[in-house]
């Protein structure tokens, strides 16, 4: 039988990878990924806006809704026109050769990276616009949003996207000690992290592994699943990728006297080390850009996912899901999760209870499921109780929608009277979606748009309720700058001159690591408790340690030993 890999189409898989070297080998995968997943989202999207706008045209030309109810065509435009721009960044990067000269390789990498850049600008940022205008306008479900808040995510995401191609310009002309000092970090930084993830993702499909096999979960879920979490996980990981990575370059540098050639050709440490300050700079941004918004909702959205698997409602949305499929009218949707399943809520003013079976994520287009308002008298006694299957707010005329429930009535003697209804409307109620569901907010899972959001909606109550969620909107901000102080910390440490081993400086590194985890837990929950200020408790350990790695820094750049515990307690010895 005749060996298919001697096929000419192999053969010239082969001479492409073969003459492609790493750098632009993974460039091309990565690239290549992108445009896979553009396109994935563009076509779902499509295919959304598809039965999106039969449904509303249809309940327009009902007179159920307005025109301007319509969905925008805009994304479903936009989005191909961005792949089409990321495919041709994509292709461009095909023409990465090892033989080209280093400069013709520098401008292909930028054309390609630019042309990626661009395309998925073009078809995220008019798309999230569209899609969260209406918010920005109306408090759809009571809420005051924040729109400082939102143009705050377009702004960093844009700076991140558009960062990825201006570093590899800043790289490209950078000077060779430059490059090979960024080069010899990168590439224990890219094995440290791929292996971190991998690891991450081994046990905790150990973990809940049993959980989706028993629920019938799909592997489009599952990849989902995992998908949402990494910019959890990178946050997580990236201090300490940065730690073990900066302690072996700095140290197989020290070792080989790189670093002593360099100082000798007139570089000062502070100067070798720039372009690892850089770097973790730049890790601080994507950090800045995941801790904004998307990793607190993955967290958030992992436990309420296992939440929904464990409690069968997966199952049942799988089969409503299936019910509904090929019908018209009728969007299939995967299984979705709820935000929190049963939550009580106390309106004292006047004097009603909510129950609340199942809290959707978004409430401004799904409505809260198994509800139950009970009406008391001013002296607590039992007036009137709603039952009701689903419950909608309506932000325009402030009506409640209650449907498919029923209305106990009790009078004097206690026996209530019972009226079924399709759909109940009850206006006036000063309750809104927010206020019922707010306090069932966890500040963890909330980023700088939802917690802005409940400060300010919130304002009215006391410092000691509002302390855990002021203490997390600074930490948003504090935690990715925990990146550059990983850096300040652990490259005076990885700089070795005398013959002694690096052993000391790792140990001392992963030491100054451990306190930092557990000052940083102890002063957050102290600030989530109220008994030490918002700001203090976010920022304190990031300044502490910042002033400790600049400490370790001016000892390292003035050739001098760095201190140690034992001599601060020694005696000096008396001459006199």
């Amino acid at each position: 039988m005749k060996n298919p890999f001697r096929h000419p189409v192999f053969k010239k898989i082969w001479l492409k990878l073969k003459g492609s070297n790493f750098d632009s080998l993974g460039l091309q995968i990565v690239l290549g990924l992108i445009v896979i997943a553009m396109l994935t989202v563009s076509l779902e999207t499509r295919s959304a806006f598809s039965a999106d706008y039969e449904e509303v045209k249809a309940e327009v030309d009902a007179g159920k809704k307005h025109e301007f109810d319509l969905p925008s065509v805009a994304p479903s435009i936009l989005q191909p026109v961005g792949t089409l721009l990321a495919l041709v960044g994509f292709i461009i990067s095909l023409r990465l050769r090892k033989k080209r000269s280093f400069l013709r390789r520098s401008r292909i990498t930028q054309l390609a990276l630019w042309f990626v850049a661009i395309g998925v600008l073009a078809a995220w940022l008019p798309s999230d616009y569209i899609a969260n205008a209406a918010k920005l306008d109306v408090a759809m479900i009571g809420e005051k949003p924040s729109a400082a808040a939102y143009w705050g995510k377009l702004f960093f995401v844009t700076v991140l996207i558009v960062s990825i191609p201006l570093a590899s310009t800043f790289f490209y002309n950078a000077s060779i000690m430059d490059r090979y000092t960024v080069t010899s970090f990168l590439t224990p930084f890219t094995f440290c992290l791929v292996g971190f993830i991998a690891i991450w993702l081994i046990f905790d499909l150990v973990d809940n592994g049993p959980d989706f096999g028993a629920n019938d979960v799909g592997l489009t879920t599952i990849v989902r699943f995992y998908f949402v979490q990494l910019p959890q996980v990178v946050l997580f990981v990236l201090p300490v990728t940065i730690l073990l990575s900066l302690l072996y370059s700095l140290s197989k540098m020290s070792q080989a006297n790189e670093l002593i050639s360099m100082l000798g050709a007139g570089r000062s440490v502070m100067r070798v080390l720039r372009p690892l300050f850089f770097f973790g700079l730049y890790a601080s941004l994507i950090c800045l850009v995941f801790n904004y918004q998307w990793a607190p909702r993955s967290e958030g959205y992992k436990e309420a996912m296992l939440d929904s698997i464990n409690s069968g409602e997966f199952k049942e949305q799988q089969k409503e899901a299936e019910k509904n499929k090929g019908k018209k009218g009728k969007k299939r949707k995967t299984a979705d999760s709820w935000a929190k399943l049963g939550w009580l809520y106390v309106n004292e003013t006047d004097h009603r209870t909510w129950f609340v079976g199942r809290v959707p994520y978004d409430l401004v287009y799904n409505n809260m499921n198994s509800i139950v308002i009970w009406q008391f008298d001013k002296d607590r006694r039992l007036l009137a109780s709603h039952r009701a299957t689903s419950a909608k707010w309506f932000f325009g005329n402030g009506i409640w929608k209650l449907n498919n429930g029923k209305t106990y009535l009790y009078g004097e003697d206690g026996v209530p009277i019972i009226q079924s209804w399709d759909a109940l409307e009850i206006p006036g109620w000063r309750e809104t979606p927010w206020k019922v569901l707010s306090n069932s907010l966890n500040p963890e899972f909330l980023g700088i748009p939802g917690l802005t959001t409940y400060l300010q909606t919130n304002a009215d109550y006391e410092s000691a309720r509002l302390a855990p969620f002021r203490t997390n909107w600074w930490y948003r901000w504090a935690e990715p700058l925990s990146c550059i102080v990983m850096v300040l910390v652990s490259a005076p440490l990885g700089i070795v001159y005398s013959r002694r081993g690096v052993l000391g400086g790792v140990a001392a590194s992963i030491a100054i690591f451990a306190a930092m985890y557990f000052m940083r837990g102890t002063l957050i929950a102290l600030g989530q408790s109220g008994f030490l200020p918002a700001f203090v408790a976010a920022w304190g350990t990031n300044l502490f340690f910042a002033i400790i790695g600049g400490l370790l820094l001016f000892y390292r750049s003035r050739n001098r030993e760095l201190p140690k515990l034992r001599n601060l307690f020694r005696k000096k010895p008396s001459y006199a």
